[in-house]
């Protein structure tokens, strides 16, 4: 498929150099033709003509009919011009046939000759047609008749000289290695190219076309940049499903165990038994159904592109969060608290941050201790003008320094969270990463001297403090 489309690029750029060859030639050729000479009344091909009927006057004066018969036989340096010569009774020194223009020219100049109409030796006709009579020192009589006839292409390579040929076969050798370069700096990339969509068709995601060496036009090397950042956005995301696929399933398998264990046991139970282990159902169909939504929302938030830009004002969607996690957190003593808040606008998905903050809050509002509080912060970094900082702070057991990063990989849990009573499916700190780094932003978490923080870090681009709020 590339070696067709390298040969017919080839055959493309050759022809086109060769009509361009053509054009130039049919350029020039015209304008010596109608080209005048400064300060004469004749153009350079007339010229041309006068010149040639002039040589022809001489070789007959000097040499003789027979061995003007000779040199025009050998028409060297005539071009494209042909030369006639006719007698004094009309008739064609070397036999050839001629044109009935041809022959009207020279058979008025003989009879204007013989009538003394005209002097011998001065040259008359148009434009493309020359003519003039010749007498010799014996006292015979010729008409010689310069002509370019035929149409252009004809006149182009009729009786041109061997260095005229040697010109043209070198021109279209030079021409034919440019157009094989040409060719061959379009093609080479695109073949690249091609063989790395056919590696990574094949599955190897790694396929990537790099660094052109040849062919490096801005175009194809902005379609090599495109195609090596769509390979690394599909490895990621097939990677990312990979990486889901196989972790969900690793944490259905608890899950359903216990569900077959429930199934057998309301089976050979009692009543008592039976709804023991139908409420066990019941709570693990749930726990199943929220994992499986969390890891939906998860794959939506890994594979989005472009975040839906709301106008977000961040106290007041914290504020709504807050309000449901302190409503959920009442029954056991747990409180939920703006402690801190500016006005602080940013645009971004709205429902993605809300899902980010709601796991934030409800991780702290789980481990925190009965009767303490969460304490939420929001203002702008310390650190950097243009950027919002959002902590979360609970009082509960924390967490070991060496799992302070691995808490926000998806379906990880520390050892103090696998107990179902409070360690939720490991997705909420996951989900909440993915959305903030959709947004630019980081989410990291430090232990204090009782309990985890976690800091929310959101760029506001063109931000302007809007002075604190009363929490």
């Amino acid at each position: 498929m590339m070696q067709r489309l390298f040969w017919r690029l080839f055959a493309a750029f050759w022809v086109a150099t060769v009509f361009m060859l053509v054009a130039f030639a049919w350029v020039s050729t015209s304008m010596f033709e109608t080209d005048k000479i400064p300060g004469l009344d004749i153009t350079r091909l007339q010229a041309a003509m006068d010149d040639l009927l002039a040589r022809t006057a001489r070789e007959l004066r000097r040499e003789g009919e027979d061995a003007t018969r000779q040199w025009l036989r050998s028409a060297e340096g005539f071009g494209p011009t042909t030369v006639y010569v006719f007698d004094a009774d009309a008739g064609e020194l070397l036999g050839r046939p001629v044109s009935d223009n041809v022959r009207e020219a020279a058979l008025a100049t003989l009879a204007d000759a013989k009538a003394g109409i005209e002097a011998a030796g001065a040259a008359h006709g148009t434009e493309r047609l020359r003519a003039r009579a010749i007498r010799t020192r014996d006292g015979r009589l010729y008409a010689a008749v310069a002509a370019r006839e035929g149409a252009f292409l004809t006149r182009l390579v009729s009786r041109r000289p061997r260095a005229f040929w040697l010109n043209i076969g070198i021109a279209m050798a030079v021409s034919a290695a440019f157009a094989l370069l040409l060719a061959g700096y379009v093609t080479a990339p695109l073949t690249r190219i091609r063989a790395s969509t056919r590696r990574f068709a094949e599955g190897d995601f790694d396929a990537r076309v790099g660094r052109l060496r040849f062919g490096r036009s801005a175009e194809v090397t902005a379609l090599a940049s495109e195609f090596d950042g769509m390979a690394e956005r599909i490895k990621a995301l097939v990677d990312s499903h990979r990486r889901l696929v196989r972790d969900v399933s690793h944490e259905l398998r608890s899950p359903l165990a216990r569900l077959r264990v429930a199934v057998e046991l309301a089976r050979d139970g009692d009543a008592r038994q039976v709804n023991a282990s139908l409420d066990r159902i019941e709570c693990e169909a749930d726990r199943l159904e929220a994992m499986l939504a969390q890891s939906l929302q998860l794959s939506r938030l890994e594979t989005a592109t472009d975040a839906p830009r709301d106008d977000i004002a961040l106290d007041g969607l914290l504020e709504d969060v807050i309000t449901n996690a302190d409503y959920e957190g009442a029954p056991r003593g747990r409180k939920v608290v703006l402690a801190e808040c500016e006005r602080l606008h940013l645009r971004g998905s709205y429902s993605a941050l809300h899902s980010a903050f709601e796991n934030v809050i409800r991780n702290a509002l789980a481990y925190t201790a009965d009767g303490s509080t969460v304490s939420v912060r929001l203002g702008h970094d310390p650190g950097h003008a243009e950027r919002a900082l959002i902590t979360v702070r609970d009082h509960g057991p924390g967490v070991p320094e060496a799992e302070l990063e691995r808490i926000f990989e998806p379906f990880y849990r520390t050892d103090s969270a696998r107990t179902r009573s409070s360690g939720g499916t490991g997705l909420g700190l996951a989900i909440a990463r993915r959305a903030i780094e959709r947004h630019g932003g980081s989410i990291s978490a430090r232990n204090l001297d009782r309990g985890l923080e976690v800091a929310i870090r959101l760029p506001l681009p063109g931000a302007v403090r809007g002075g604190n709020r009363s929490p």
